[in-house]
């Protein structure tokens, strides 16, 4: 035992190599692969008795080969492909019986042999799952039809345009540079970027381009309408099908690969009860978000942020971005300010002024704020509404604003209220109208919504391009109807008593968060008492 004899096909090693007595190095023989040979070969390799790498090639089945490597016996076919000798992977011995081996080595060796190239992994492993669909049904397991094995399907020749990941990245650098450039506003690029590299995207990271079909989409967005998420697979749509076309522009088509426009085929679903699922909000629920914004109870910057979206009805984003100086007291107007919020635009502000007057009662608490602020931060904070901490105990610099979801969680936590901060421009407008009698284009002044068709600013282009006048004698009465109604609604609002209105705030958010209060509690108290003791051992060392 342990000597070496000749065969056909090469030099082959005995049962000692097995065992590790023989060179390691690859060698090959001819025979019959058995049953009882794949049951050995198992057995050593599950025991680390596999030490050699050497090659078996099957007397029965053409092209067959027997792989026996330490990291575990593998099945491979033999085929000559453009006149070359090919080794297709078929599988290890743990996943593929000898005869369902057999059995894909002929499939393959006649897929080569009749002019269709290698044939892809995905076709090998469907042929092993038909195999064994095909047992279970011989022993009674299954009453399923047989699985669907195309006749062909070659393996792909790799691509050397972008991957997936590749043109998702190279596109969002080129928003971000747009971006800097004053093109679009950086909330829209964040926008992108959550889409383009959500879960249901990040599985074609690794795929060609030019090798992902609008079905391959329309199956991901499927999945997402299935799980509930509608609003979610309407804007993987947009963005896919805007990323595709970006892509198939003449200075990116050789990169990308992208010649057609066969991805504006996708259809996102669409958004149903979106106009059941608008609140608008009566002038009591205004009132009584404004009372409590205004009681003291929430922090300085965002309490101020929320009076002020609900006296202007602006969105959100233009209420966070507002800087100090976009506020002003209104020269011959006493008791009322100016807020120059400009108009809503990509690229954030810039263009024309878009300035709201602000009534007594809603200037005189908001100058009272400007001037705390002031106090707190002298000139270094340009925010109106900054951070009241940085993200980051150690982060160097200014602090940022508040995020807007701040004013959307905060507003829903109120108790009484069912508003959202875009709510509120629901309250105004329909107040205002239904109850002042003011026109609806006046009212289209204030909300600047800018593709209303029955507002003043849409309807005639020369308020929209040619005019630089502030149209505040316009405004004015928009304001004066709201402050009418708000004002007597936030003095008759009922709160809680202080300290449970600011418990149930405290709740509310906890909720929102998914945070356990009284565990909570115990971890920041378990976090006081370490500090508290290090404290004191620190002391006593110095004395």
């Amino acid at each position: 035992m342990g000597g070496k004899r000749k065969t056909d096909g090469g030099v082959a090693y005995t049962g000692s190599v097995w065992g590790g007595e023989g060179p390691a190095r690859t060698v090959n023989r001819r025979e019959e692969i058995s049953v009882g040979l794949i049951e050995t070969l198992t057995s050593l390799w599950k025991s680390a008795g596999l030490k050699a790498t050497f090659e078996i090639s099957d007397t029965i089945q053409r092209g067959l080969r027997l792989r026996v490597q330490p990291r575990g016996p593998t099945f491979f076919a033999r085929v000559q492909y453009q006149g070359k000798e090919s080794r297709v992977r078929i599988g290890r011995i743990d996943a593929w019986g000898l005869a369902h081996a057999r059995h894909a080595c002929a499939a393959i060796v006649r897929h080569v042999s009749t002019g269709n190239g290698i044939p892809s992994d995905n076709w090998i492993e469907l042929q092993r799952q038909s195999l064994l669909h095909a047992d279970a049904r011989k022993k009674g397991r299954t009453n399923l039809a047989a699985l669907y094995v195309p006749e062909v399907m070659p393996r792909q020749t790799p691509a050397a345009t972008w991957t997936y990941a590749e043109a998702r990245d190279a596109y969002l650098a080129w928003l971000q540079s747009e971006c800097d450039e004053g093109v679009y506003a950086q909330p829209t690029v964040e926008n992108y970027r959550k889409t383009l590299r959500c879960p249901a995207l990040r599985a074609f990271d690794a795929m060609p381009v030019v090798h992902i079909a609008p079905a391959s989409i329309a199956q991901a967005v499927e999945e997402l309408r299935k799980a509930g998420k509608r609003t979610q697979a309407a804007d993987v749509v947009r963005k896919a099908r805007m990323l595709w076309r970006w892509m198939r522009s003449p200075d990116r088509e050789r990169a990308s690969g992208i010649t057609t426009t066969d991805m504006d085929r996708l259809k996102g679903p669409k958004l149903v009860g979106v106009k059941e699922r608008q609140h608008f909000p009566p002038v009591e629920e205004c009132g009584l978000i404004l009372a409590t914004a205004r009681c003291g109870v929430l922090n300085p910057a965002i309490g101020a942020a929320i009076q002020l979206a609900a006296w202007t009805g602006q969105r959100r984003l233009s209420v966070v971005m507002a800087y100090r100086d976009d506020f002003e007291a209104w020269d011959g107007s006493p008791g009322w300010g100016l807020w120059r919020c400009w108009h809503r635009k990509p690229s954030g502000k810039k263009g024309k002024e878009h300035v709201i007057p602000l009534p007594p009662a809603a200037w005189a608490p908001f100058s009272a704020y400007l001037a705390w602020h002031r106090l707190k931060y002298c000139e270094d904070q340009r925010w109106a509404f900054p951070q009241q901490r940085p993200a980051k105990a150690d982060a160097p610099g200014e602090m940022a604003r508040i995020a807007e979801d701040t004013l959307t969680h905060t507003v829903r936590a109120i108790p009484g209220s069912e508003s959202s901060p875009h709510d509120l421009r629901r309250g105004l407008s329909s107040t205002v109208q239904e109850k002042g009698n003011v026109h609806v284009a006046l009212v289209g002044y204030i909300l600047d919504h800018g593709d209303e068709a029955e507002t003043v600013r849409q309807s005639n282009g020369t308020t929209r391009r040619y005019t630089e006048a502030e149209l505040l004698g316009f405004k004015r009465p928009v304001m004066e109807a709201w402050e009418r109604f708000l004002e007597p609604a936030a003095v008759a609002a009922v709160l809680l008593p202080r300290e449970e209105l600011k418990a149930e705030l405290v709740k509310r958010r906890a909720e929102q968060r998914g945070v356990d209060l009284e565990k909570e509690y115990a971890r920041l108290r378990l976090v006081s008492a370490k500090a508290y003791t290090k404290k004191r051992r620190r002391a006593e060392a110095v004395v």
